[in-house]
């Protein structure tokens, strides 16, 4: 007998998994006024990156979600950029989300942030949508 269909609103805007390396963690050892731009946009995503799986992890646990070992629908609504004319914005409210970022980048970053093993997912399905709020 399958489990009645739930659906949770995790409200936290979609990041991108970015990948760690050992050398990533010089950057946070110098000071910011000392890292010339290319190191202090890599330290800046990072931060952000790190920040977005503990705000969507405590989002979780504040609306008791679990990853369900039978799989999970997952949608990630993508806001429209701000430069986009109210027209188009409109327009495009809704619609599949077919351009960057990657759908694998946002799924990564999702299930790291919420477990440190994955392996027991058996089934997941994906969808990125573009919206006009944030």
């Amino acid at each position: 007998m399958t489990q009645p269909y739930k659906k949770i609103v995790l409200n936290i805007t979609p990041q991108t998994h970015v990948r760690a390396t050992q050398n990533d963690s010089i950057f946070f050892r110098i000071p910011r006024e000392k890292l010339r731009p290319a190191g202090l946009k890599r330290l800046l995503r990072l931060e952000r990156y790190n920040q977005y799986k503990i705000d969507l992890l405590a989002e979780a646990k504040v609306k008791h979600f679990e990853l369900p070992p039978s799989g999970l629908s997952v949608t990630f609504y993508i806001p429209v950029p701000q430069s986009w004319s109210q027209k188009k914005k409109t327009a495009h409210h809704g619609l599949l989300h077919q351009s960057k970022p990657d759908i694998d980048n946002l799924t990564k970053a999702f299930l790291d942030s919420l477990v440190a093993e994955d392996k027991f997912i058996a089934n997941l399905t994906l969808t990125k949508r573009w919206v006009d709020f944030p």
